[in-house]
């Protein structure tokens, strides 16, 4: 199924993207890893992995989620908005809730972000990581208790001994900086226009365009979702694996994403109409 990859680097994401979140910031730093670990790509290790903090074994295949939310209208018009990074395994089934010693709230978030001096990604987070139902920190929470404290290679332990006293609780602060920097390099809304893809009140779309579209882009198939029953397209999800590191400092290389979930014609693209201006 996963026939071609194409790196997409950290900083690679970052030279792309004019917003800098905080200037010089680095992840981590995480525990020292063997070379031998740092050679490997995550569910695709050719040796045994010495230290489960140096590559992704929990969940190897990384998803970055994305929404369409134009009813309630979220976010700017004329982008897509976050849904949060997932960890899957190799197979594409997936553990949640991994650890509830480390859950916490949106308002812990938003002061862990603070205490790191994420003050920018903060800003970034409310106008482009929002709840289309309530607070965006419930979003925000829900999806680092779910998703983040499933990651082998990002929890507290992978940190270097000395990090909790100047970077409290890093890991938070480094899955959502994570998340914003890959979000920047998948502008979905670009994507889709380039491929004569736009949201309009009349005009629908197949799914096969909607893949080239994304394909031309990327080199790969992401997986679709659509509102059932009415057809809406709702969701797009980007799948990875990563090589030479975490999750949170590997390089994320595209792979062919799963089963689509729309109609292979008549997909609707709804404007958000009463969406913020980029």
């Amino acid at each position: 199924m996963y026939t071609k990859t194409l790196i997409l680097s950290f900083a690679a994401i970052a030279a792309a993207t004019p917003l800098s979140i905080r200037s010089g910031y680095t992840v981590g730093p995480f525990n020292t890893c063997s070379a031998s670990d740092k050679a490997q790509t995550s569910c695709r290790n050719t040796t045994a992995i010495q230290d489960d903090c140096c590559i992704e074994t929990r969940g190897g295949q990384l998803l970055l989620t994305q929404f369409w939310d134009w009813n309630p209208a979220k976010g700017p018009s004329a982008s897509w908005t976050i849904h949060g990074l997932w960890p899957d395994r190799c197979d594409g089934t997936y553990e949640s809730y991994c650890d509830p010693s480390r859950e916490v709230t949106g308002d812990q978030i938003t002061e862990i972000i603070q205490k790191n001096g994420g003050h920018n990604l903060l800003r970034y987070m409310r106008r482009y990581w929002k709840d289309n139902a309530s607070v965006d920190g419930n979003l925000w929470s829900h999806e680092y208790n779910k998703h983040a404290t499933c990651f082998s290679s990002g929890r507290p332990e992978c940190y270097a001994s000395n990090n909790n006293a100047t970077h409290p609780q890093k890991d938070v602060f480094d899955y959502f900086y994570r998340t914003v920097e890959l979000f920047k390099g998948l502008d979905t809304y670009k994507v889709l226009k380039a491929g004569g893809i736009v949201p309009s009140k009349t005009k629908t779309y197949t799914l096969e365009e909607i893949q080239a579209a994304i394909k031309k882009a990327f080199g790969v198939t992401a997986t679709v979702g659509c509102t059932k029953g009415t057809g809406e397209i709702a969701e797009v999800w980007y799948h990875f694996h990563v090589k030479g590191g975490n999750v949170y400092n590997g390089e994320y290389l595209h792979i062919d994403g799963g089963k689509s979930f729309c109609p292979e014609t008549g997909i609707k693209y709804p404007p958000k109409e009463k969406g913020e201006e980029n």
